[in-house]
């Protein structure tokens, strides 16, 4: 079930141990990067449990996206872990391309231990790559060894193929759009912010992800990494009321032409 709340009400989110597993974009200032107030509510409500950060990007990137977005001070002030996939992603995953392709790459092991609570948190973001990157994205991309998460880029079919493929093994997630704003243009860097006022929460990132799409005027067809996640049947999924009332038309990115052609196999 996704639920649909106002962008700056507290998400519903169980007071358990958990993995934040964070869509960050830029280790400079950027409005792509994920809100320092939703992130300190989280941390809030999981005071006193044992809790971990992470997103995924090489040493010298992570140390200062970490400072930028003053994480060290958040995660000091509520007891937080932060975990460096650069140091710590030892489990190695096996993924293949639709053409039959072995692709070898290191994860972080936590993200897919059944009994740990995986809160994924990402703004939707117009992308050049995945068309429009939230939460399934997030998951899948975000817990990998940053080098070894160049491998997956052999074209946009086989990219969202390993996506679907690797957030299908993650079980126990907690996917949260924070749609106060997103990104429209050409993001993530050289986009623009755009007011949408909608956080979308659900235990699936692809019906999560379904449903930003149909509020933002995107078709969920377009979606490679939906597609294949579905097998190639894309479900109808009830949006929220809120989400209908506050539908948008963004703009994406401008090689999106390109990035459809996924579609001609």
């Amino acid at each position: 079930m996704v639920v649909a709340l106002p962008a700056d009400e507290r998400p519903p989110v169980p007071k358990k141990d958990a993995l934040i597993v964070l869509a960050v974009h830029s280790y400079i200032p950027s409005q792509a990067n994920p809100r320092a107030e939703l992130l300190e509510t989280i941390l809030q409500i999981l005071e006193g449990r044992h809790v971990s950060l992470t997103f995924s990007m090489p040493k010298s990137y992570f140390e200062k996206a970490v400072k930028v977005m003053g994480l060290d001070k958040l995660a000091a002030k509520y007891g937080a872990k932060i975990v460096m996939p650069h140091q710590s992603a030892t489990y190695r995953l096996e993924l293949q391309s639709p053409l039959g392709n072995k692709v070898r790459v290191r994860a972080l092991e936590a993200a897919f231990d059944e009994s740990l609570l995986k809160i994924v948190v990402a703004m939707p973001v117009s992308h050049p790559q995945t068309i429009l990157y939230s939460t399934m994205t997030t998951a899948a991309l975000q817990i990998l060894e940053p080098k070894d998460s160049q491998n997956l880029y052999e074209g946009f079919r086989a990219l969202y193929k390993y996506i679907a493929d690797i957030y299908k093994l993650e079980k126990n997630t907690l996917c949260i759009a924070d749609g106060k704003y997103v990104i429209e243009g050409d993001g993530p860097i050289k986009g623009f912010q755009r007011y949408w006022g909608v956080q979308v929460v659900g235990e699936n990132c692809a019906e999560v992800d379904y449903v930003v799409a149909r509020g933002l005027g995107v078709d969920p067809g377009d979606l490679g990494y939906l597609y294949f996640y579905y097998d190639g049947a894309i479900p109808k999924i009830d949006v929220p009321e809120l989400v209908e009332k506050n539908r948008l038309n963004i703009k994406l990115t401008s090689n999106v032409g390109i990035l459809l052609s996924w579609k001609k196999g």
